[in-house]
């Protein structure tokens, strides 16, 4: 064993390929299982760099420059040095200087010369330690003694070991020794496991090995994806020559993981231009590429992955010949979430039409499609063709326009009936009529009076009632705790409610059964570390996980003081648990909106005077920051007679606690909300200006825990979200809770609590606009709530387009359907006295339109410059049509 040993080591440290399958190929079984627990102790030997010795500087000058005998010298082209000073004036002292300057020169291409060659011996003793690597991997693999345990040991964790690195160039070798049918098992296993959701499958390595066995194609999506992502010199030569292609190519449409290896990485570059190139060659039939992609698109997907499909085929620019078989499936596009797919579509139909033209039952589907869109270019495109259409039947389209959610084009859609009522049926005619009374506002009076009909009478609004906040939920039992606490663990502590459940469940736990608690609990304590982990550690008395030490504090942005208050509740319940766990903790609300009950807290305060034992200091801060804005005077008048710190505290602030003064500062293009947080507890202090706060850091844990955290004081926690708000305006990772927690919270509101709506209203998703919607909509059933403050904010940040104010239409139209039509009519009011004095702008005509449908009943003398003169211009502009109707019916 030991020559043999020996002459292993040897040729893994030639890194010979060759020599050693031919030593392996040599033993038999017992042989390569003898050898085998010694290659997977072994480390090769790191390889050193080859000396260096570059050749020596030239020995002779090159031969001097001639150089005049008179006149003035200029050094050009000289590396000159400090040490030369200026040089000479003399004709001997300056060609002495520049036989200095030419050896130095010479001296520096030397140097640079011999470093690039000992870069080269690095990068060879690199190369030559990697391959020693993947000579013992060959080794290793070879005397593995079945194809499932080689497969095992290729997709080994790194806990068990560091990884075999298996490179192409080891198959023949390999097969030399295993021979082709273990090749064959171990290619089906490999292909196997890349099919998996494992990413550690080296992909190079099992397809060379799958096509020298002769295996058939890759027929899982995992191991088509791999195919599919791995980079390849010449792709367009490759995939023309390679016999899987036909059998890859329906992957590529039809699976969902291949499709997203094609458009990720170097395979979203290489790939579609090849499979162009392989169209245009006719390797791949046109046809299927057409067909596929179009089912790609039909299938949807975000935009990235739908994206190049799209591309594919507008370079491939299929003729109306290419298209007709495909008319249902183009049809079906027309209410794709992308509007460029949809756009691709429609002007696909429209080509198919003029050369011959479209069933009615078609025309029907694509106006029902083109007229429910969002999309105001398209669904104007489409009116425009209906104009050259029979409208007779295309009623039940044109109804879905009649009732577009966008003012606009529903009225262009009462536009065509009117310009085509005449050559509609008497029985259309009836179709439309009938239709009236599920219509409302200008739509609906405009199309009664062309049809002659009654216009419906207006549907009352949703009377709007404050309702009082909802209970808490009762206290969880163990079995709840756990599995609340694993959803903290598993997707984080976003939720405000959970997380007060699970503090006061982790409190009655420890005290009624610790035991049962370490029982039931342990198995969710992960093997990170962190707060949450610490936490349910101490409560059942077991080590927390090792903090792994993987950053410093000094990297770490400087937390948000409420990201800080709610970590030390955290913390300091945790050092409690760990010595003397709390009779109960006095911050638990007894409201959903995070208030607590005054008299349990009183309760508490008492107890713990008469037992000898003292809350918390955080809970107590917390507890204080939730109590109702009113209160029982027998609790005041009770509260004065505690003797302790903490009820002396807690007394003290039933009769000084206030409302912190806020303002709004401009800054890097935003406005900031501003705090003062005099009076209020030492967590609310923001020590930094405008211009830092405008910058709020991302790692802030999650904002939906903050309102309750003072749900009586909602301006200063308006205040503290306003920046992260703002500055998330355009992002894609904004939330929604804390629009749902500040609604619920009392408290007048004043600039930040404006600002932070504002921003919200204007947010870029779709989500968190309707969520500000449902806030304003809360809000308005409050008796002291008033929004005008929320419409200036709008139209200050509108003019200086800092949001889009398209946005903030349709979160507002949505709160007038739902009965906030004084809100809505605050709001459009205040921000249209800046906005028609800024002159005209994109959406303009919406919000005015919305205004005129929230003007109180009787009109309103709210003055707005600017909307007089608009509504005196001539035309029919939409801004000016909407003008005209809103001062009509703000003077009724």
């Amino acid at each position: 064993m030991g020559d043999l040993w020996r002459d292993v080591c040897a040729r893994i440290d030639d890194a010979d390929f060759d020599a050693l399958a031919d030593l392996l190929a040599g033993l038999d079984a017992d042989g390569r299982a003898a050898l085998l627990p010694s290659l997977e102790a072994h480390t090769p030997t790191r390889a050193a760099p080859e000396p260096v010795v570059p050749p020596p500087p030239e020995p002779e000058p090159e031969p001097e420059p001639e150089l005049p005998t008179s006149g003035t010298f200029v050094v050009v082209g000289f590396l000159v040095s400090a040490n030369d000073g200026p040089p000479p004036r003399d004709l001997e002292g300056f060609q002495a200087y520049v036989a200095r300057q030419r050896l130095r020169e010479r001296e520096r291409r030397w140097t640079s010369n011999k470093r690039h060659l000992e870069w080269q011996a690095a990068q060879s003793a690199t190369r030559l330690t990697q391959r020693r690597h993947e000579a013992l991997a060959m080794a290793v693999v070879a005397c593995t003694p079945t194809a499932t345990d080689a497969v095992r040991r290729l997709h080994r964790p790194w806990r068990v070991g560091p990884p075999l690195r298996v490179v192409p160039e080891l198959v023949p070798g390999l097969l030399r020794v295993r021979g082709a049918t273990w090749g064959a098992a171990l290619a089906r296993g490999m292909a196997r496991r890349a099919g998996s959701r494992s990413r550690s499958t080296p992909w190079p390595f099992t397809e060379a090995l799958m096509r020298a066995v002769g295996a058939e194609p890759p027929d899982t999506p995992g191991a088509v994806a791999r195919y599919v992502e791995m980079w390849r010199p010449s792709l367009t030569s490759s995939l023309a020559a390679d016999p899987w292609l036909d059998h890859v190519l329906p992957y590529l449409v039809d699976d969902d993981r291949v499709a997203t290896a094609l458009v990720t990485g170097v395979a979203r570059r290489d790939w579609p231009p090849a499979l162009m190139e392989l169209t245009a060659s006719g390797r791949i039939d046109r046809e299927v590429l057409i067909r596929g992609c179009l089912r790609r698109l039909r299938a949807g997907g975000r935009k990235g992955l739908l994206q190049p499909y799209l591309d594919m085929l507008k370079q491939m620019s299929p003729g109306t010949d290419e298209l007709a078989s495909h008319r249902q499936e183009l049809t079906g596009l027309l209410t794709a979430e992308m509007s460029t797919v949809a756009d691709f579509a429609y002007n696909s139909l429209q080509a198919l039409h003029r050369a011959s033209e479209l069933d009615q039952v078609t025309l029907a589907e694509i106006t029902q499609s083109m007229l429910s869109r969002q999309e105001k270019k398209l669904v104007r495109a489409h009116l425009a063709w209906l104009r050259r259409l029979p409208l007779e039947d295309l009623l039940d389209g044109l109804v879905v326009g009649l009732h577009h959610s966008v003012p606009e084009l529903a009225e262009r859609t009462v536009d065509l009936v009117q310009a085509r009522l005449s050559t509609l049926s008497q029985a259309a005619r009836e179709r439309l009529r009938a239709e009236v009374p599920a219509l409302d506002g200008v739509v609906a009076q405009r199309l009664a009076a062309l049809l002659g009909a009654a216009p419906p009478a207006p549907a009352p609004a949703p009377t709007l009632i404050a309702e009082t906040p909802d209970e808490m939920p009762p206290p969880l039992d163990l079995g709840a705790l756990a599995g609340e606490l694993a959803i903290v663990l598993r997707r984080g502590d976003d939720d405000p409610i959970r997380h007060e459940l699970v503090l006061d469940g982790l409190v009655r736990a420890v005290r009624r059964d610790r035991a049962e608690a370490a029982r039931v609990l342990e198995p969710l304590i992960p093997q990170w570390s962190g707060l949450w982990p610490a936490l349910v550690a101490a409560a059942i008395e077991r080590d927390a996980p090792p903090d792994p030490g993987w950053y410093h504090t000094s990297y770490r942005p400087e937390p948000h003081p409420m990201t800080v208050f709610v970590e030390r509740r955290v913390a300091e319940l945790t050092a409690l648990l760990s010595s003397a766990p709390p009779v109960a903790l006095l911050a638990t609300p007894g409201t959903v909106a995070g208030h607590v009950d005054p008299a349990r807290v009183l309760h508490l305060l008492r107890e713990a005077e008469r037992d000898g034992w003292q809350p918390g200091e955080a809970d107590l801060t917390q507890a204080i920051l939730r109590l109702p804005r009113e209160m029982d005077v027998a609790v005041q008048t009770a509260a004065t007679r505690l003797v302790s710190p903490a009820g002396r505290r807690f007394a003290d602030w039933l009769t000084t606690g206030h409302d912190p003064k806020t303002w709004v500062e401009e800054t890097g293009g935003r406005r900031i909300a501003m705090l003062d947080p005099a009076g209020l507890p030492a967590e609310f202090a923001v020590p930094r200006d405008a211009s830092a706060r405008a910058r709020p850091p991302s790692l802030v844990g999650t904002l939906d825990l903050w309102p309750m955290i003072a749900p009586s004081h909602r301006e200063a926690i308006a205040a503290h979200l306003q920046p992260h708000v703002a500055a998330r305006v355009d992002q894609g990772n904004a939330g929604t809770g804390f629009l749902t927690g500040l609604a619920a919270a009392d408290g007048p509101a004043g600039p930040a609590m404006s600002l932070t709506m504002a921003y919200a209203l204007a947010n870029h998703r779709q989500t968190v606009r309707l969520a500000a919607a449902d806030a304003l909509i809360t809000l308005a059933a409050r008796p002291d709530w008033d929004s005008t403050g929320v419409g200036a904010e709008v139209g200050t940040l509108a003019a200086t387009n800092r949001i889009v104010l398209q946005r903030v239409v349709q979160p507002l139209a949505e709160a007038l359907k739902a009965g906030a039509r004084d809100a809505v009519w605050q709001v459009t009011s205040a921000a249209l006295r800046i906005l028609l004095s800024a002159g005209p702008r994109g959406s303009l005509p919406d919000l005015v339109d919305l205004a005129a449908s929230a003007v109180p009943d009787g009109g309103h003398s709210a003055e707005m410059p600017g909307l007089t003169a608009l509504a005196a211009k001539p035309g029919r502009s939409r801004l000016a049509v909407t003008a005209r109707r809103l001062a009509a019916l703000m003077t009724t």
